[in-house]
């Protein structure tokens, strides 16, 4: 009898690691023990579409658009609504993201000199980066550190820290180069100059299929349509998932391992993915690879809080136009950063309505430790404040995440290598966020690879 391959967590990278096993013949097992989606939901509450975890997926990573295609849902992939307008706020003024600024640097100097985001001294500070020597040496480092040396605490403060902090919710002298932006690396090998290398990077040709600039895309029905997508296509190929049901143990066996549920159920596998995160995968290895159980214990998790806020258009003299904002200082406020989704994306709210989204995570500090109507009450008072909003909104929802967001901190690259070094002679693969990406492509690509890499070699062995 043919054994089944165990899928442990039926998030995003759960999901496509069970369609990828199934899709080639394997019988699967897919054991979640809260809700399918992981932090990937969509609900609909008085005819807005509210986001509970990530709203949208970069397009230059093709797995999540590659997993549409694959589930006939590809024409459902739509991308933002044009134009493209983001602007961080600082010294509580809006200023526009200068054309061609990338996540940290300028990819054109006329816009980059022109913008009133940083002082003339924290511009010429920048450029002062075009005649360092390199810094960074074969060890890992923190972006902020290796940019407060090459470009100044300015582009740190003003860019870097509110556009890649505000993607990992922590700051960027927390964040590892080599695993959040090896770009930079390559930048400073190849060019010496991380500046002159942004600016030639600018001068070449942008990413193909990138209407309006802008590379983020998402389902015309919210994120849950791609889960939705993800469990009837699994259906079809003889999947039922078990929910609530989590995994007590697992321990090596002859031709795979030998797995322990909650409902009684005692399994032999050929493999095994774990997709539940680092500390559920960390006690579920303690047996089968104590080494890799340890490294993932290091990995870091941090909180955070999404609130939704609805108005209806009338309750702004000027209704707020452009995709939302971004906080860049100085003052602290309790919130990262704004989305107007019903700007930004297609059928997020009723005709005549806006919809925002603000985000608070642990770095904005006190607001983050406040109860639900205490921190419902502070958003929408200084959301409302900002986009100069003269009534209440008429729904307020929030949404929290404890411990769902892994901080890639230095030495990350070299712990994900080690736990997959540890593994590589076992039937257990660990496939996800905590070691291989944050974004839905890249979950979705990681689960499938290692899925079909387990599967090469399980049932080689067998």
């Amino acid at each position: 009898m043919t054994r089944p391959f165990l899928v442990v967590g039926a998030g995003i990278t759960g999901l496509a690691a069970a369609f990828e096993l199934a899709g080639s013949g394997h019988d699967v097992v897919l054991v979640e023990r809260d809700r399918l989606g992981g932090r990937i939901r969509t609900e609909r509450i008085d005819g807005f579409l509210i986001e509970h975890g990530p709203d949208s997926f970069v397009a230059y990573r093709p797995g999540a658009v590659r997993l549409a295609d694959a589930l006939g849902i590809g024409d459902d992939v739509v991308p933002v609504v044009p134009p493209r307008s983001v602007h961080l706020r600082v010294h509580g003024r809006m200023e526009p993201m200068p054309a061609g600024m990338g996540m940290v640097l300028p990819t054109r100097i006329g816009p980059f000199a022109r913008t009133r985001i940083l002082s003339w001294p924290q511009k010429l500070r920048a450029v002062a980066d075009l005649v360092m020597p390199r810094v960074l040496g074969p060890q890992d480092m923190a972006i902020g550190a290796l940019l407060r040396r090459r470009v100044g605490p300015g582009v740190v403060a003003r860019f870097a820290d509110p556009l890649v902090g505000g993607i990992y919710g922590a700051s960027v002298d927390d964040l590892s180069i080599d695993a959040v932006l090896p770009m930079l690396r390559d930048y400073e090998r190849k060019h010496r100059s991380l500046v002159l290398a942004s600016l030639a990077q600018g001068r070449t040709a942008s990413r193909p299929g990138d209407p309006e600039g802008s590379p983020f895309r998402s389902m015309r029905g919210g994120m849950g349509q791609l889960v939705d997508a993800l469990v009837a296509a699994l259906d079809a190929l003889g999947v039922q998932p078990r929910v609530g049901v989590s995994v007590l143990s697992l321990a090596p066996s002859a031709e795979g391992a030998r797995a322990a549920l909650s409902d009684g159920t005692e399994l032999e596998v050929a493999g095994v993915v774990l997709a539940g995160g680092a500390p559920s995968s960390a006690d579920l290895l303690a047996e089968i690879a104590p080494d890799a159980a340890r490294t993932l214990r290091q990995v870091r998790y941090g909180s955070t809080r999404s609130v939704h806020l609805a108005y209806d258009e009338d309750a702004f003299d000027t209704p707020p136009t452009g995709h939302g904002y971004l906080e860049a200082g100085p003052e602290r406020t309790p919130v990262t950063g704004v989305t107007l989704a019903s700007r930004k994306w297609p059928g997020r709210a009723p005709d005549g309505s806006v919809l925002v989204r603000a985000f608070v995570p642990d770095r904005v500090g006190a607001a983050a430790s406040l109860g639900d109507d205490d921190l419902l009450d502070t958003v929408a008072a200084h959301v409302g404040r900002v986009l100069g909003a003269t009534r209440s909104p008429r729904l307020r929802h929030l949404v929290r995440w404890t411990d769902a967001m892994p901080t890639y901190t230095v030495g990350h690259r070299s712990r994900a290598r080690s736990v997959s070094d540890a593994l590589a002679h076992t039937p257990v693969r660990v496939a996800g966020s905590a070691l291989n990406g944050v974004g839905v492509p890249d979950c979705i690509t990681d689960g499938r690879r290692l899925a079909a890499e387990l599967a090469t070699q399980m049932v080689g062995v067998a």
